[in-house]
């Protein structure tokens, strides 16, 4: 049973009635959230007013004054200029700046209207608002609406009857994309609460964007120039409208929440964490020049100190084992930057709506049988976490909560076989072999012996004595050509050329091996697996050359997963690489193939298909096809298509 207590939301006063607005929420969200302050607070101002109800200051009326300082912030998102109408109750005067009545209960009427100026420029001062790069707006006040004091002045208790008002403009170059609002509108000591009520309306939208920010805590909003929001659209047009955002912001559409994806494929599971700089500053001691920014210098002491935070705890088992991460990023973003699997530019970042990107692997050596992850990086601002899974073929969505009491993904292999090893391809071509009758051969040499002897016979018995026996020899020669044959193998030079058809079927499986060898992570099994099906200084070149192919300078120089392998054509090529003399049935062959690579990060899929035209030289290495050298003829690299996963 979840234990419940209420939870306060809004407290003030009107009049003589002190108000309190309730709400019932779990106890332990209630013990962490910033109304636990308010609530105190108003329960000691109700109190304090039943206890000193019946000895009021002379001649003074008993008001409750607001325990908690409310600025009201009407915000007009203009393409060139910005205006905000803030709105402060006069009480902040006491809070926040300073005022004092006299003894009497009575205030300084030149100290209230000189405090209502200074409230203003200190409203200016404590509300920032950063554009998408993290760059600080510049407002000036251009108007305020200062409330009357009447002419016998005003005494304690008063103040909150009345409010000042502040009109601030802002003025840009071009119609901002992204807004980041964060204030500080606090005393030095943090002693008192603070909201700041926010009602966003953009030119050509007429559906506001209401907020209630906290001190410290920013709010981002996106604004789309292109289709603003109606709020007389349809049902249908709402969805549609959404959709249409979360293809533009490649389904971040949260900018203060952590995200988690998990990947698990056949060679590795992979962790990519996108987190806000504000979370991370409150769990990490970042050293900063200034407060509100990373300088770039200062990126690689933070990045060490991210690395350090991640590699203790957050436990991933993968079949029983604890696999520590090997950190692939930690990049630094600002709001401008949608797509993370780029390597951003390195700049400042601001800490309002700055955003860390941390990509961890964890490589296996095939597919896993179990996986389970653990998320233990909660803090007084990081409380959830959006899960999103890709395992294999299936995607799901969870949450880490810091109000769970199990916060666990686990994920059971549904019987998903693992890739097949890398195997050689069998040299299984049978060399032909020249029979040689060798009894026919003698008998032949005997009978030309003898026909010699005949020939230059000195005598007429002797030639027709060696003329018989050659007939004899040349008879038993014949006689004898189906026995007694020597198999030897014909030399290499009259052996005849390997079949197209033995050709194709022996390079398809070393084409198909040399891509199947990419299939693994770590580098020192890329290469065990190449070293199958090349020899020599081809298995280090194929690998570099292939590795740079694969990469895609629009993500960062990030190197693409090889999908698929499509042969388009293939034939023995007249000439082998390097006019290289290639003995039968060795053989040189040309091929020609699209590849289809793929890199993927936080959801975003981004593809290309290249297309390679190169010759091979396929020769036989200690009984085993391999490829010994190639030359690329053509090489054409595809546009990268960007798509989105749906979760």
């Amino acid at each position: 049973m979840v234990p419940l207590a209420l939870s306060l939301d809004t407290c003030f006063g009107v009049g003589d009635n002190l108000k309190l607005f309730l709400t019932v929420r779990p106890y332990n969200e209630f013990m962490n959230t910033p109304s636990v302050p308010i609530f105190f607070a108003c329960l000691a101002a109700f109190f304090t007013l039943i206890g000193n109800a019946d000895r009021p200051a002379a001649g003074a009326e008993v008001v409750v004054s607001h325990p908690v300082s409310i600025t009201q912030a009407d915000v007009f998102v203009g393409r060139t200029k910005m205006t905000i109408r803030l709105k402060a109750f006069a009480d902040d005067l006491e809070l926040l700046q300073g005022v004092e009545p006299y003894e009497d209960g009575s205030y300084d009427s030149d100290e209230l209207r000189e405090a209502m100026r200074d409230h203003g420029a200190f409203l200016l001062e404590r509300i920032d608002i950063f554009d998408a790069s993290g760059a600080r707006l510049d407002g000036t006040i251009v108007e305020y609406d200062a409330f009357d004091i009447p002419p016998e002045g005003l005494i304690s208790g008063q103040l909150m009857q009345h409010t000042i008002g502040y009109r601030v403009e802002y003025a840009y170059d071009q119609a901002p994309e992204y807004l980041t609002f964060q204030h500080e509108i606090v005393d030095e000591n943090f002693l008192y609460p603070s909201e700041l009520k926010m009602l966003v309306k953009q030119a050509g939208s007429d559906a506001p964007y209401a907020a209630n920010v906290k001190p410290q805590t920013p709010e981002t909003i996106r604004f789309d120039w292109d289709r603003p929001l109606q709020r007389e659209a349809s049902g249908e047009e709402l969805r549609d409208w959404f959709d249409e955002q979360r293809e533009k912001t490649l389904g971040i559409t949260s900018y203060g929440s952590v995200y988690s994806f998990i990947y698990i494929t056949p060679t590795e599971v992979r962790q990519e964490v996108l987190i806000p700089l504000a979370n991370l500053a409150a769990m990490v001691d970042f050293q900063q020049a200034d407060p509100a920014y990373l300088e770039v210098e200062e990126q690689g002491d933070a990045r060490q100190l991210i690395e350090a935070l991640f590699s203790e705890g957050n436990p991933v088992e993968i079949d029983g084992d604890v696999v520590p991460p090997r950190f692939d990023r930690v990049d630094f973003y600002g709001l401008d930057l949608r797509d993370f699997a780029m390597q951003a530019e390195q700049r400042r970042v601001n800490l309002a709506n700055g955003r860390v990107g941390i990509i961890m692997a964890y490589p296996t050596k095939s597919i896993p049988n179990h996986v389970r992850i653990t998320w233990d990086k909660f803090s007084k601002t990081l409380k959830d976490v959006e899960v999103i899974v890709f395992a294999i073929d299936k995607t799901e969505k969870t949450k880490f909560s810091t109000y769970l009491t199990e916060n666990t993904y686990e994920w059971n292999n549904p019987g998903i076989e693992p890739l097949p090893e890398v195997v050689a391809v069998d040299f299984n071509v049978q060399p032909r072999l020249l029979t040689i009758p060798i009894v026919t051969i003698e008998c032949g040499i005997f009978a030309l012996l003898f026909t010699i002897v005949a020939v230059c016979g000195l005598n007429r018995r002797e030639s027709k004595k060696g003329i018989t026996l050659a007939i004899l020899f040349v008879i038993l020669g014949i006689l004898t050509i189906p026995f007694f044959h020597l198999r030897v193998p014909m030399p290499a030079a009259f052996s005849p050329p390997i079949s197209s058809r033995q050709a194709d079927a022996v390079f398809k499986d070393l084409h198909h091996n040399l891509f199947r060898a990419f299939d693994y992570y770590e580098e020192d099994d890329v290469y065990d697996a190449l070293a199958a099906t090349t020899h020599g200084d081809l298995l280090r070149d194929f690998y570099l050359k292939m590795r740079k192919s694969l990469e895609v300078k629009e993500q960062g120089g990030a190197v693409a997963k090889i999908d698929e392998v499509k042969i388009l054509s293939g034939e023995i090529a007249a000439a082998a690489v390097g006019q290289k003399q290639l003995e039968h049935p060795e053989f040189a062959y040309r091929c020609k193939w699209n590849l289809l690579g793929t890199i993927e990060h936080w959801g975003h899929i981004h593809q290309r298909t290249n297309t390679y035209d190169a010759v091979f030289n396929v020769e036989n290495v200690d009984g085993t096809w391999k490829l010994t050298d190639f030359e690329t003829i053509d090489e054409q690299q595809g546009r990268v298509k960007t798509s989105l996963r749906k979760f």
